[in-house]
């Protein structure tokens, strides 16, 4: 696709907004929004500040790199990306770990808020959640973007430490499909640096390389012209823009710098196929570039830019459904496709238009075939209207949604925005402007328009195509040939094609609505503050009003009995039935045409079968909030059984499961699985095996069993809704729904192993890997909040202990964490700290006795800074979460049904947390419980 040909299609719909365009005057620029404030100090660094009240007293800091690994030298590879990494091993101003543990002071958790990326062409840090209320805090975390841009240490003993960790992060990422593409590489790029700088580097230069060649590297690049500091949040924009003068105008840039030159990609005049296979890969994917020139960062500007992002996405989405409905066909050869434009791979001077398939087995020219049959038939005969306009609803739907909630918008958003700014010149339109342009534009842009656009991505011949195919390299397996792709793509281009016909089903979701019934009583719940409804048929309302978020609305059904109910006969329905549902259609709709029918609606619903629990849980704008309960109505009244769908699904199982044995980290899954659970099938995930016992009948009838009576059901939603114009939908849609049956309870079934139990195996592996989970846990003390914050507390701790030891000192490993958690209202009590370790196999026996004897100890002693540091996390992380729909939807749920308040003391309870007490605990509860389970798995020699 020629980009200049997409801009001048836009400009030409354009011009029936704005005739003067036709007359070749320029076009009007995006509008940048005016409340953020962006500035460039005279040593070239720029920076952008925001003010943002959403979340309240919470400032997110960045500091983004416009280099990356793409300029290194060959003796650099993965410099780049070990550099970020000595980021957080001492500065100027925090030695060693001290970023680490000051912000941590903070209440901000390393990992999450505090963490770092490195790409092929861009570095970028994060401080995020950091609390506003001492502005003494907030300095500090612009002197630690100071001292990331240009006070790193780079000790060289910091560095030889970190070479470990820098391994183990290669070996944890490292299976089957990153080993082939790394293989590949340079063949997706010939004649390109990109071929030659995959991030994570050469593990002999990462070994090996001398302390000085890392610091040339940061010298040279890490310089103020480029680099951006970003700042949004609740904060004084004024004094935020002169601390950051004042800190960082005396960074000196060096004379003579080096430039950053982008890296181009060659064309390619004919087409690349690389095929490749790997005994651990589980599933055959293939991926179809169709390359072109990336939009060059000058043009973004203007409304052309916009607008030709719009008919892209439009275009995309719009193929999209074509393959998600050809994949529903029987003799479809493949199981799922998609497609998207953008980068091609991670370059940032070519794009592509990219398909993904993932063929059924020995069809994968066959699947190429189809997909691009699509793809060439949409470019030959375009979309037809109706779906032009299911297009244009949803894109304009998704965006209206975001301009409703334009005031509650969180500070990450506005700091990837801002990053995109600095590094490619993304436009960065305020919502409003955004809004208000693509309102008086998009009714003005035609059918044909946007069926030009397709035509224009599609190429007439195979020049800058690329084809990768990975497959399971497996005995008897048929592999694809470059001959017999190049045929299979040849002949779809020479057949005679004919239009697609769109099938629509014009007709409302409830034909005939339900006779109402009535709301009979309601009481006010003052604790919680939700109002509980009693309706006419039995089943129970709970409303809480909330203006967290001006476009949500979150809604859950529930029911106590689940899969609990269910004897072995049903295991494997049971297994599938969240997948078969939401693979049937609803009402007079099959599942094809309910997605055509919700077009334009922002809303999604779906039916689970949980151990304890049956539920329908979902969300909506306000807007939508009725067809969100007309959905409901459905599930509960009319789950329409789709044949074609659920062949469709069950073929996609099937190729997905078959060989997902052979993946190492699966199989240490079903161990952990099996083992915790006293190997009780009840409790493993489903095998391909399984699939030959569902039964789409039986599902549909535990369905319909499981919401015989819906005043066995309670129903909450919690949100920004209107509660005058709810209350007679829930009479309409609720209180109508069938009442029969007696209220049922769960059934006690977990199997949790009893005692001290070793599961120790090995197995053979491309990549030698060493994995272990660690579990102490008790199963006789009852639930209680208390309990429930000192497990997690004990968690978060241990988790700090095992980076420090198993990590940083022992460079055993690139992760290691650990977590505390109770479950509430289960059906046996659970009460469990977990150790997680993914690690290096020579070091398996250091890492397991550190975790072990770290939890020994925690019985003993508590580090009264570490609890602290956990403490204030916590207190912050309660504040945050008392602004989220979703965390009040659960606390309303706990309270209801356990009689749980979860909400009231959780503060005080975590303020008068002591070492003694989590010590105590440790000894009293975990230790004292008698049962551990240890899952590990070992490379096979």
């Amino acid at each position: 696709m020629k980009i200049k040909n997409l801009f001048a299609i836009a400009v030409l719909a354009l011009s029936a907004v704005v005739p003067s365009l036709a007359q070749g005057f320029q076009m009007p620029p995006i509008p940048v929004d005016k409340a953020v404030r962006i500035g460039k100090l005279p040593n070239g660094l720029t920076y952008y500040v925001r003010q943002n009240g959403y979340p309240e007293k919470r400032v997110n800091f960045y500091i983004a790199q416009r280099v990356g690994s793409i300029q290194e030298n060959d003796d650099q590879r993965g410099l780049a990306h070990f550099l970020e990494h000595m980021a957080f091993n001492g500065s100027d101003n925090f030695k060693e770990n001290g970023v680490i543990e000051y912000t941590r002071s903070l209440g901000v958790e390393f990992g999450s808020d505090l963490n770092a990326y490195t790409g092929i062409d861009q570095t970028v840090y994060r401080i995020c959640n950091v609390p506003s209320t001492r502005r003494e805090a907030l300095d500090s975390c612009l002197l630690i973007l100071k001292d990331w841009s240009n006070g790193l240490t780079l000790d060289a003993k910091e560095i030889d430490k970190e070479r470990g960790v820098i391994h183990e992060e290669w070996r944890l990422r490292t299976d089957a499909s990153s080993r082939m593409f790394e293989r590949n590489l340079e063949a997706l790029y010939p004649g390109s640096k990109y071929g030659k700088r995959y991030p994570i580097g050469k593990m002999e230069i990462i070994d090996n390389f001398k302390p000085e060649a890392l610091r040339k590297y940061y010298q040279k690049w890490y310089r103020p012209d480029n680099q951006a500091i970003i700042v949004v949040g609740d904060i004084d924009v004024d004094y935020t823009e002169n601390k950051i003068k004042e800190m960082f105008s005396g960074i000196k840039l060096i004379p003579n710098a080096a430039p950053v030159v982008d890296e181009q990609v060659p064309d390619n005049a004919e087409p690349i196929i690389l095929i490749d296979k790997d005994k651990e890969q589980t599933i055959n994917v293939v991926q179809m570039f169709i390359k072109h020139d990336a939009v060059p960062d000058s043009a973004k500007g203007d409304l052309s830019y916009l607008m030709a992002d719009y008919l892209k996405s439009v275009v995309t989405g719009m193929l999209n459904a074509r393959l998600g409905e050809l994949a529903q066909n029987a003799d479809c050869p493949f199981v799922q496709a998609y497609c998207y434009d953008g980068s091609y791979i991670f370059s940032k001077t070519k794009d592509a238009f990219s398909m993904v398939i993932v063929p059924k087995d020995g069809k994968t020219e066959e699947a190429i075939a189809a997909v691009m049959r699509e793809a060439l038939r949409a470019s030959q005969f375009g979309f037809t209207p109706t779906e032009f306009v299911r297009a244009k609803s949803n894109y304009m739907s998704a965006l209206e949604k975001a301009y409703t909630n334009r005031n509650k918008r969180e500070n990450a958003k506005y700091g990837d925005e801002y990053r995109d700014h600095f590094l490619s010149n993304e436009p960065i339109p305020s919502l409003e402007d955004q809004y208000n342009i693509m309102q008086q534009i998009t009714p003005m842009i035609p059918v044909e328009a946007v069926n030009q656009g397709m035509g224009e991505m599609i190429s007439r011949n195979d020049s800058n195509l690329v084809v990768f195919s990975i497959n399971n390299e497996k005995e008897g397996a048929v592999y694809p040939t470059v001959d017999g792709i190049k045929k299979a793509i040849a002949g779809v281009r020479a057949e005679q094609l004919t239009a697609y016909v769109d099938n629509v089903k014009d007709e409302p979701l409830i034909k005939t609505l339900p006779a109402k019934g009535t709301i009979k009583s309601e009481k006010e719940n003052n604790k919680l503050g939700y109002k509980e409804l009693t309706l006419s048929n039995g089943a129970r309302v709970l409303l809480k009003k909330t203006d967290f978020k001006d476009d949500e609305v979150l809604m859950v059904a529930s029911s106590k009995g689940g899969s609990s109910l269910l004897d072995e006969k049903d295991f494997a329905n049971m297994k599938a039935f969240d997948d078969v549902i939401e693979a049937s259609g609803l009402g007079e709709f099959s599942h094809t045409e309910l997605e055509k029918a919700l077009a334009g609606k922002q809303v999604s619903l779906s039916m689970s079968l949980n151990k304890l629990h049956e539920t329908i849980s979902g969300r909506s704008t306000p807007k939508d909030i009725e067809t969100l309960l007309q959905l409901n109505y459905l599930y509960f009244t009319a789950i329409k059984k789709d044949e074609k769908s659920y062949t469709s699904l069950m073929t996609m199982l099937e190729t997905m499961l078959k060989n997902q044995s052979i993946s190492p980290e699966k199989a240490f899954v079903d161990s952990m699985q099996c083992t915790l659970n006293s190997h009780n099938p009840r409790f493993t995930s489903i095998k391909a095996e399984d699939l030959k016992d569902v039964n789409y009948d039986r599902i549909l009838e535990i369905a319909k069993e499981r919401t015989a009576n819906a005043a066995d059901f309670t129903f909450m939603l919690v949100g920004n809704f209107d509660e005058t114009t709810l209350r007679p939908l829930i009479e309409q849609y609720i209180a109508s729904l069938p009442a029969k049956g007696k209220k049922e309870n769960w059934r006690k079934v977990a199997t949790y192993a009893q005692g001290n139990v070793v599961n120790k195996f090995t197995r053979k592996m491309d990549t030698p890997k060493a994995q272990a989970y660690i579990y102490w846990y008790n199963n006789n003390v009852p639930y209680s909040l208390e309990n429930d914050i000192k497990v997690d507390v004990a968690g978060q701790i241990l988790s700090m202990i095992y980076l420090k030891k198993i990590r940083e000192d022992a460079s055993a490993a690139y992760s290691a964490g650990a977590v505390g958690r109770t479950t509430a209202g289960s059906d046996v009590p659970f009460t469990v700290l977990l150790g997680v370790c993914p690690m290096k196999p020579e070091k398996a026996d250091l890492a397991i006795k550190i975790m072990k004897d770290e939890v020994a100890a925690m019985a003993k002693t508590v580090d009264a800074d570490m609890l602290t540091k956990v403490k204030e996390l916590m207190l912050k992380q309660a504040d945050d979460n008392a602004k989220k729909n979703g965390y009040w939807l659960g606390a309303i749920s706990n309270f209801d049904e356990l009689g749980i308040d979860v909400v009231t003391d959780y503060k005080k309870i975590v303020g008068e947390l002591t070492p003694e007490s989590i010590a105590a605990f440790v000894k009293d509860v975990i230790i004292a419980g008698g049962n551990s389970v240890e899952i590990i798995m070992l490379p096979q020699e």
